[in-house]
């Protein structure tokens, strides 16, 4: 039988995502087709996300009509994945399903597929082994140097060397397509990972192999010119090669000094030099945004890990560039490491908390198939969630209970310090607390006490029930959670609980005429009380997506 019609269908956890392995797989088929004289089947490909209804998905990758459907597995889609397989082999039980992606990739289970769900695993990268298996399917011979292999429904080839050999997925047509246009580009320049976190995927992908430095070069070229919003380098620890790191920042800095193009990097902050912090200091704001991985401040928890990191240097490198303020700083935290308890979890939230990054984002760990995490699990008595995305439920250090209580900080936490609208609120109401930890887990209890942890909540219902929490404590931040929604929200409608502050609103326009504003409607004039704020809310901050004080007078009069 030969096969004609290939669907690559991706299903993302976010619209704002796009699928970067399907368009690599799509693009090297062409490549290799043309290079290796080989007819292959025509390639259509499918994103879906799995926020979308079953029918839409099932429909979207029926109406291809295809002989062949590959699928991009990940912990967030496995579940979804397993149940279209199973739809499609009963719809057409003629289809071949092939399976690809670091769900299916490590271990001997494959996840959670049945193996009547599929015919083939591509494990591994995917560029060559797909095409293989597709000539393959077809009667055809691949280059004997791929060393393509198979055992039993699971083909392997070997890695690429030369990373310039994959060529750059986008182009002139695609980049405003209805399938990119406004969404996040993934971009990598590197494979693999020198270190080898105990719970990371990373070090187990073979040796770091590189683009190019011309080849980046040549790439960001392409995201600059275009106007891209933001390009999102999946590289783990980016700058473990310091110098090249340095090399494209500074590309990145003198190319792109009049584009609003944001880049988006995963860094060892410990692996910073002083020569990078001096150069990023000349970055334009918003062009740079980093992500730094702290996971624990717990020393044992580190090393168990194989986490190697040296944290006064770290913790001294992220004072350095949140003291920018020109990058946006997100920095890590992973809650059921081994020998963390609830109690010294509480020191790596305030250790990281103090860093005052743009973010701080608390995750949880995960067990992920072929992870080196598997060889310890019961040595700390882990108990993981049966199913995807294979999360902590307790350890010997840490009960479930404790966990469940993490997971109510993490959601305030996230509301209302990851959100930037509460920035002068939080540094005032802090003062009350005995640390940052014991101020989150109130407002989780407090929030647990209205029925709204873990319940879609809108901005003003949000500033009220802040007002309601610091209010129960003793103290009254009203005026300064006002000026917070005056910095991250342009609308005229104040939350309920803090109307009262603004009693004469008719002096404005006296202020506006008095200040030559008179017509610039992007300068407005906010009242708390008798003190009058002048905003531009022309454009916000792109570091902090807010917007500027321009003036503040005090004791204003009729």
């Amino acid at each position: 039988m030969k096969y004609n019609k290939v669907c690559l269908t991706s299903v993302n956890s976010k619209y704002i995502h796009s699928s970067l392995s399907l368009m690599s797989l799509s693009n090297m088929c062409r490549v290799y087709s043309q290079k290796l004289s080989f007819q292959s089947p025509e390639i259509l490909t499918v994103e879906k996300t799995v926020n979308d209804s079953f029918d839409s998905i099932i429909y979207s990758i029926l109406n291809t009509k295809a002989d062949i459907y590959a699928f991009s597995v990940y912990i967030w889609n496995v579940r979804l994945v397993s149940k279209i397989c199973k739809y499609l082999k009963s719809a057409d039980s003629r289809c071949i399903i092939i399976l690809g992606g670091p769900e299916v990739s490590f271990t001997e289970n494959h996840g959670e597929f049945d193996s009547s769900d599929y015919d083939y695993i591509i494990s591994g990268e995917g560029e060559r082994c797909f095409f293989a298996l597709l000539c393959e399917l077809n009667g055809f011979d691949v280059p004997d140097e791929w060393n393509y292999t198979s055992d039993g429904k699971i083909r392997r080839c070997k890695n690429i060397e030369n990373l310039d050999e994959i060529e750059f997925v986008y182009n002139d047509e695609n980049i405003f397509s209805n399938n990119l246009c406004g969404k996040i580009l993934y971009y990598e320049s590197s494979r693999g990972c020198p270190f080898s976190c105990a719970y990371c995927l990373s070090s187990v992908c073979g040796k770091v192999r590189k683009l190019s430095i011309e080849r980046v070069f040549s790439d960001l070229d392409f995201f600059i010119d275009h106007g891209v919003k933001q390009v999102k380098f999946v590289d783990r620890t980016f700058n473990c090669d310091r110098d090249r790191a340095l090399k494209i920042w500074e590309y990145i800095i003198k190319k792109g000094k009049n584009s609003s193009t944001n880049f988006h990097f995963e860094i060892g902050a410990d692996l910073l030099r002083d020569e990078d912090i001096e150069l990023l200091k000349t970055a334009k704001p918003g062009q740079i945004q980093f992500e730094a991985g702290i996971q624990s401040t717990n020393k044992n928890a580190l090393d168990e890990c194989c986490r190697s990191t040296d944290l006064d240097v770290l913790f001294k490198n992220i004072r350095k560039l949140t003291s920018l303020g020109n990058i946006n700083i997100h920095i890590d935290l992973i809650a059921g490491l081994p020998y963390e308890t609830y109690d010294e979890f509480k020191k790596s939230f305030n250790d990281a908390y103090l860093l005052n990054s743009n973010q701080l984002q608390l995750g949880f760990l995960k067990l992920l198939g072929g992870a080196p995490l598997n060889n310890i699990k019961e040595k700390h008595g882990y108990v993981f969630a049966p199913f995807a995305p294979y999360e902590i439920i307790s350890n010997k250090y840490i009960s479930n209970d404790e966990i469940m209580r993490l997971k109510l900080i993490e959601d305030v936490t996230d509301r209302c310090y990851n959100s930037g609208k509460f920035i002068f609120t939080l540094n005032e109401g802090i003062k009350a607390f005995s640390s940052p930890f014991e101020m989150y887990e109130e407002l989780s209890v407090y929030f647990k006490s209205v029925d709204l942890s873990l319940k879609s909540v809108s901005s003003k219902e949000l500033f009220n029930n802040i007002s309601v929490f610091f209010t129960k404590h003793g103290i009254n931040l009203d005026k300064t959670l006002l000026l917070d929604f005056y910095c991250c929200d342009k609308s005229e409608v104040i939350p309920s609980r803090l109307k009262y502050l603004v009693t004469q609103t008719d002096r404005s326009s006296r202020l506006i005429k008095e200040r030559g504003l008179a017509g610039n409607k992007k300068m407005q004039v906010k009242f708390i009380e008798n003190t009058a704020y002048i905003i531009d809310y022309s454009d916000a901050n792109p570091v902090n997506d807010r917007f500027r004080i321009v003036e503040v007078i005090e004791n204003v009069q009729l």
